[in-house]
Parts: C-alpha cells; structure tokens; sequence
C-alpha cells in the first residue's frame, strides 16, 4: 500500500474499511431485497475485497499479535457508525463492553512493547 506511507495509518485505515463492511451489511438487510439490497451488498464485497488486498500488505509490517490485537477496536468504531449512521442509543453494557475490549488491546499492546 504504497499511497499511505505510515504503517499505522495503514493499519488504521483498514479497520475502518473492514468496520464499514458491517454497515453495508446492516443497510442492506434493513432495505429489503430490491435494487438498494444488492448495491449495498456489492458494496460490502468490494469493501471486503479492499480489506483483504490492504490487510495482506499489513501482515507483512506487524506481528499477528498487534494486528489482532489492534482489529479489536473496531468496535469503537462499530459504536461510532450505530450512533452516526444509525440513531442508535448506546447503554452502559455498550459502555463496559468496550471497555473491557480497549484494555485487553491494551495490555496485549503494552505486553509487546515490554516484550520487543
């Protein structure tokens, strides 16, 4: 990926492509079969097939341990689209959920760093 130079950046910018697959995903089960169902459906597929292509180069700069550890935001993001896109009210078991998940990404970050 040779357009972002940051492998950070390039990390960052293929969660947020694999977290809108999510979005297609729900748009087009709340459009019902029609026109708009298979546009957003083929939207998630080319999406997905960005995702892998980047994904793919991003193996090859990080430890599997980081990127695994790193896709686990996603759900930051994933509560940022329910709000943003959806309306959606997030509870405190959203709350405690993700918080739960942003100190394992963090022990397990923390833990490499310690290690490497």
């Amino acid at each position: 990926m040779k357009i972002i130079k940051n492998k950070n950046v390039q990390l960052f910018t293929a969660i947020v492509i694999f977290s809108f697959t999510g979005v297609m995903a729900k748009l087009a089960a709340m459009s019902g079969i029609g026109v708009y169902f298979f546009m957003f459906l083929g939207l998630q597929i080319l999406l997905l097939v960005g995702y892998a292509i980047i994904w793919q180069q991003i193996l090859k700069k990080f430890a599997l341990i980081t990127v695994t550890a790193a896709k686990g935001m996603m759900i930051v993001l994933n509560l940022i689209w329910a709000v943003l896109i959806f309306n959606e009210i997030i509870n405190l078991f959203n709350i405690i959920g993700t918080a739960i998940i942003i100190t394992g990404v963090y022990i397990v970050a923390t833990d490499e760093v310690a290690d490497g």
